[in-house]
């Protein structure tokens, strides 16, 4: 199994990391991407995984952490994504959950990520809350020129976002929310979405999945979500487990 989306480096993990690495080893986690959301703690971040030969990085700006001091130039991402360990950009996109008070500087950032993943051809990983149209809009300006490589992480969008990602070959992220009580609807989303465009992820230390909720998530928990899309999908857990693993490869690693 591959957890797409994860961050080793924030504290709660990082303090354990050799035990959480042998645990995702233990469970057949064979492939990590651990994500960047601030440029100031990328360094470290690096340094926290650089031995390991199958995690890698993303390097970007999280929209929450935009503010008007805080933004990053196109060229400052270019120039970043050139370590070997980083195989994606971002995660970036906009999030309006709890304000709208920045929105000039995440559509900005935003926009130097989507660009920046245009030169250098690496995924763009994208984050949305309370923001699918105004997301969707972005992209579509883009897309009258470019072949863009998208990953919308942590999907739990509406009917809009899923056939605007079929339609454009983008791929989604599932995490250990479809395993909640109350995610039905996403559950029948994910239902009629192309197994071929699906990633697992755990997002940890967020979001562990049922039958761990309440405790903190880990890259090994990622086999729950696996069983609970293995359930959706009318497939056995090996078939999922081959097809979200090429489905990785194939958007990473064009393979």
């Amino acid at each position: 199994m591959i957890d797409s989306h994860c961050h080793l480096n924030f504290s709660s993990i990082r303090e354990n990391i050799s035990t959480i690495i042998d645990n995702a080893k233990n469970n057949n986690v064979t492939s990590i991407l651990s994500i960047n959301t601030d440029p100031e703690n990328f360094e470290e971040h690096y340094e926290l995984i650089k031995n390991y030969q199958s995690i890698y990085l993303s390097y970007g700006l999280h929209p929450q952490n935009v503010s008007l001091i805080k933004t990053i130039s196109r060229k400052t991402i270019i120039d970043f994504s050139k370590n070997n360990k980083v195989i994606a950009i971002g995660e970036t996109g906009l999030d309006f959950y709890h304000s709208k008070e920045f929105s000039k500087e995440q559509y900005l950032v935003f926009e130097n990520h989507i660009e920046a993943s245009i030169e250098t051809n690496l995924p763009l990983i994208i984050h949305q809350r309370n923001s699918e149209s105004e997301i969707i809009e972005v992209l579509k300006n883009y897309q009258k020129n470019n072949k863009l490589k998208i990953v919308f992480h942590c999907f739990t969008g509406s009917e809009k976002l899923k056939n605007f990602c079929i339609d454009n070959d983008y791929l989604i992220s599932l995490s250990g929310i479809i395993t909640f009580k109350n995610a039905n609807e996403l559950r029948e989303v994910v239902k009629n979405f192309p197994i071929n465009s699906i990633l697992i992820e755990t997002d940890s230390p967020f979001l562990a999945p049922i039958p761990m909720r309440g405790k903190k998530n880990e890259p090994s928990f990622i086999k729950y979500t696996l069983e609970k899309l293995s359930e959706l999908k009318s497939k056995t857990f090996d078939e999922l487990e081959t097809i979200t693993n090429d489905n990785f490869e194939r958007l990473f690693f064009q393979k």
